[in-house]
């Protein structure tokens, strides 16, 4: 058997696009494999921000109440294996490399179009795929790597329930330049017979984009209700859906809004035939937390972890500071990539720093730490601006120069938090 790196540098070696965007490549594979996930059920997530924490509160109170349940993700934070859970436990790194083995082999016999390849995230699909299947999962809770139409989870049939979170510009290269048109792509994860629960306070017109999918396809349309608001600090929030008061310890008014678009996931369950008692709910909810979502990870000063990488996630993240946090104190541990909105995320920052030290993500897409720097000082010329090259050199500095009431976020890039994480993890020296 191939050891974990040399599976993972076989998973990595396929390319990020693999032809016409299509899903007759992994319709394929999944044949080839004997389309195992035929015998799944599933619940489907895509939208642009609050995918992973609406799968995890989702997947978890299911966990709660006795299924065995499979968690798909996209991205990972700290482990590659992150990406594919049973009852909120990684895929270990030998079963990893056996069904990556056999997937390859499956890869291997295929007769694809030419000029049309497997890509990197069809092939950890169909592998996931595989794997819930051969291991009993009563229901998947299925996240979309990119978009809905063409996604290689859309391989799927009809779903127990489809769901779109929060929807904003992002990937509009491949998706559509308004809200609408990235709202019809990802619409397609709905299919007939099935519901489609919709989170609440969209932009635009895009409850109306989706409701006009279901009307097509002759599927129910559900909007969650915005929940009311009893308590928020960094421990977490209070708040009641329907009546039914619940915490969630994700830190942010946008996890409220998560939280209850898995709430309304879950009672939809519960009307299908799922019993899903208040209990598991309350627990699952209590407890569920992800890494790199505005992740509160030591204190005095407090330092935060948010993996938000778009205007959307890092509006969220600048309501948070400013609801939760007084002027002054606030230093930022930034590093973005260039094919966001990187300028206007970091004008929206700034505005709220005392200190930025300015870094490269861990990836060829980085924006160089200098860059991020300059941008610092044109938009802010009142903040200062550090270039400090790696995410490490970061820590140390900021750490160094804060006092005990200050607040350190690490913030505007996943690649940035997964190091960060995995520093202040392994590290506690910085």
């Amino acid at each position: 058997m191939e050891s974990i790196q040399q599976t993972l540098e076989m998973i990595h070696s396929h390319g990020r696009f693999s032809g016409t965007p299509s899903l007759n490549r992994i319709r394929a594979l999944m044949h080839a494999l004997g389309d195992p996930q035929c015998s799944l059920r599933f619940v489907h997530i895509a939208g642009t921000n609050g995918k992973g924490s609406t799968a995890l509160l989702t997947a978890a109170a299911l966990e709660q109440s006795g299924y065995r349940t499979g968690l798909f993700i996209s991205p990972y934070v700290l482990d590659f294996r992150e990406r594919i859970q049973i009852d909120r436990q990684w895929i270990s790194a030998e079963e990893l490399s056996a069904y990556a083995a056999r997937v390859a082999q499956a890869e291997h016999n295929l007769h694809l179009a030419e000029g049309e390849t497997i890509g990197e995230f069809e092939f950890t699909t169909a592998l996931a795929l595989l794997y819930y299947a051969e291991k009993n999962c009563d229901i998947v809770v299925l996240e979309v790597g990119l978009g809905g139409r063409f996604d290689a989870t859309n391989v799927i049939d009809a779903p127990e329930a489809a769901v779109i979170t929060h929807i904003a510009l992002d990937h509009m290269a491949v998706l559509g330049n308004t809200v609408e048109e990235i709202a019809a792509d990802k619409s397609h994860i709905v299919k007939p017979g099935t519901v489609l629960i919709c989170a609440p306070k969209q932009p635009g017109g895009v409850p109306e984009v989706l409701m006009q999918r279901c009307h097509e396809v002759n599927a129910d349309y559900i909007e969650t209700l915005s929940p009311e608001l009893i308590s928020s600090d960094f421990s977490g929030s209070k708040f009641i859906c329907k009546g039914h008061e619940l915490s969630i310890r994700m830190i942010g008014s946008h996890q409220i809004e998560n939280a209850a678009t898995a709430y309304e996931v879950l009672l939809c369950l519960r009307k299908k035939g799922w019993p899903i008692p208040d209990l598991a709910i309350e627990r699952a909810f209590a407890s569920a937390l992800m890494p790199a979502r505005q992740e509160v990870v030591s204190e005095d000063p407090l330092l935060m972890i948010d993996g938000a990488h778009n205007l959307d996630g890092v509006s969220a993240l600048c309501t948070t500071l400013d609801e939760m946090l007084p002027p002054g104190g606030i230093s930022l541990i930034l590093g973005m990539v260039e094919d966001k909105q990187y300028r206007e995320c970091i004008a929206m920052l700034t505005r709220r720093a005392d200190n930025v030290y300015a870094v490269a993500a861990d990836t060829p897409r980085s924006i160089p730490s200098s860059q991020i720097a300059s941008c610092v000082r044109e938009f802010s010329p009142y903040t200062n601006a550090f270039d400090c090259g790696d995410v490490r050199s970061a820590l140390r500095r900021a750490r160094a120069s804060a006092y005990e009431d200050d607040v350190i976020v690490v913030c505007g890039s996943l690649y940035v938090a997964s190091e960060a994480e995995k520093i202040l993890r392994g590290d506690r020296k910085y």
